[in-house]
């Protein structure tokens, strides 16, 4: 069964948003203006068709088809069609259909239908199943999959498909149709890409905002806050155009935030702002950190992912609370990482230890694989946490580096000292001495996170510097640098922004800067919670409305 043609004859992105999408039975679309801040085309993304990350289309397998078949697409899905940009799996710019990824996808969809029990995903109880039975599944299946119903043609195109499955010799054979309308789904375009379009026919002049329709919001709330489409009582609230008032989608947002995929849509996010990878793929050199081992590995990242859990707290944990919580419940295996901050009674010393900056798999992360990695420390607060940009690397880099390396025993130096020609040297120290100071603060962590005060037998100076931010000053440690990080309204305001990018799927632009501005607002005053991000956002023009591209 491999290869099949997607319903509808449409084989990209724009095809994909150009008919079947909206001509379903949809209820009305979005209503009036729901920011008091921003109106008219502020903020607003361009009408778009965006390809599901291939995280979202196998959580949307695995809902439609379970476990197994959602661990075909993880083993299947090739990593070389999925980008992490800024942090995040779904930014809309770089998510595309390559020709090798349209053939894996028809074969995995395949293998995924091959492998599908009729009887468990589409029960009849008439023996040997019946017409009315596949209709009713696939009118179900297909809605699931889409996050819409079925139009007329739609239903139509694929029943006649699901005929062709006659392998028997009393005609239609109705485990072999099921299959059939397995494999077809799983390849359509409505399938692989979300529309963010409005209706069919657009009643409003071009110069106007375009409302999306009722499922389009319940996709959009589904796929933020579960990375899947929408569930039955989502659904049937767009059916009922329950989401034509920012009541009506606040209380969806609020129904899904404190569930486990809404937890772990945060959890993601605070990842992406974190530009937090899988500790597995760490690169560390073994001579020089054969403590970090793959038991290690796994015990940080546990604790990393227990830690975000923690501060997020259900939906109303704080920045702040990232920044300065400390944590709980640590493996046993880290105690030989964490040494004497792990304190008898299982706490850890806070003059040390506090916060997310200060957890071993960060601090591992973001270093080198053979030190402590100052400068990338430092990249992380100056550009990921303050969000100011700094110049790429020259093209002499290499000649650069070789003429600033550091002469005699290494092994007689420590990082820090090895990394202040930086700061020192004046080709350098144009772009180095805006974030090497502030990495060199964090020197009290060694490359896999264990608390120092010496390197090779000399002295850590663990002292930074912060400037041309609002907490400009002077600080030593990692601790130190966290609770001021907290207090910073510029590190707030960064938050939002990476929020826009992982919320609206791409950078924030010019135009935006009202939005960003409302968002920041609310989330000051809402004291920092990170869930004040997901109810600022879905409260804008932003989040029902797009821009018309006619």
């Amino acid at each position: 069964m491999g290869g099949g043609a997607a319903v509808g004859g449409a084989s990209s992105g724009a095809a994909a948003g150009a008919s079947g999408g909206n001509a379903s039975t949809a209820p009305s679309t979005a209503v009036a203006t729901t920011s008091t801040v921003c109106t008219g085309t502020d903020g607003l993304t361009t009408r778009r068709v965006r390809r599901l990350a291939e995280r979202e289309y196998a959580n949307v397998v695995n809902d439609l088809l379970g476990a197994t078949a959602a661990a075909t697409v993880a083993s299947t899905w090739p990593s070389s069609d999925e980008l992490t940009v800024g942090g995040f799996d779904n930014q809309d710019a770089d998510l595309y259909m390559s020709d090798s990824l349209t053939e894996t996808v028809s074969d995995m969809a395949a293998a995924i239908a091959a492998a599908a029990d009729p009887t468990t995903i589409a029960p009849c109880a008439t023996t040997g199943g019946s017409t009315a039975c596949l209709q009713s599944f696939i009118s179900s299946f297909g809605a699931q999959a889409f996050g819409r119903p079925l139009s007329a043609a739609e239903l139509t195109e694929y029943s006649t498909m699901a005929a062709t499955g006659t392998t028997s010799a009393t005609g239609t054979d109705y485990a072999t149709s099921v299959r059939l309308v397995v494999e077809m789904v799983l390849q359509s375009p409505y399938m692989i890409w979300n529309t963010e379009l409005g209706p069919t026919t657009l009643t409003t002049a071009s110069t106007q905002p375009v409302p999306l329709t009722q499922y389009e919001i319940a996709s959009q709330i589904s796929l933020l806050l579960t990375g899947s489409r929408p569930d039955a009582t989502l659904t049937a609230a767009a059916a009922a155009n329950s989401l034509s008032s920012t009541a009506g989608i606040q209380a969806q947002v609020q129904r899904l935030l404190p569930t486990a995929a809404g937890q772990a849509s945060l959890s993601r996010f605070v990842g992406g702002w974190m530009e937090m990878g899988s500790l597995s793929t760490v690169p560390k050199d073994p001579t020089i950190f054969a403590a970090f081992t793959p038991a290690i590995a796994t015990a940080m990242q546990q604790e990393y992912n227990q830690f975000v859990t923690a501060q997020l707290n259900g939906g109303s944990g704080t920045l702040s609370d990232l920044l300065t919580g400390v944590s709980t419940g640590i493996p046993a295996a880290l105690s030989a990482i964490y040494g004497t901050d792990l304190q008898a009674n299982g706490t850890l010393n806070t003059a040390h230890r506090k916060g997310i900056l200060s957890l071993p798999a960060v601090l591992t992360y973001t270093s080198s694989d053979t030190n402590s990695g100052p400068v990338e420390r430092g990249l992380l607060v100056r550009v990921g946490l303050f969000c100011q940009p700094v110049a790429p690397p020259p093209s002499t880099l290499a000649a650069q580096i070789a003429a600033t390396a550091p002469s005699g025993d290494t092994a007689a130096m420590t990082t820090r000292e090895q990394f202040e020609a930086h700061t020192t040297n004046p080709v350098c120290a144009g772009c180095h001495s805006g974030f090497d100071p502030i990495g060199f603060g964090m020197e009290d962590m060694d490359g896999i996170g264990r608390y120092r005060t010496t390197e090779n037998g000399l002295p850590v100076d663990a002292s930074g510097a912060l400037t041309g931010t609002d907490i400009n000053g002077t600080f030593t440690g990692t601790a130190q640098l966290s609770a001021l990080l907290a207090k910073s309204a510029d590190v707030q305001q960064c938050m939002v922004q990476h929020f826009f990018s992982f919320a609206q799927l791409r950078d924030p632009a010019t135009t935006d800067q009202c939005v960003l501005n409302d968002w920041s607002n609310q989330f000051a005053q809402s004291g920092g919670k990170i869930a004040a991000l997901v109810t600022a956002q879905v409260a804008n023009n932003d989040f029902i409305y797009r821009e018309d591209d006619r």
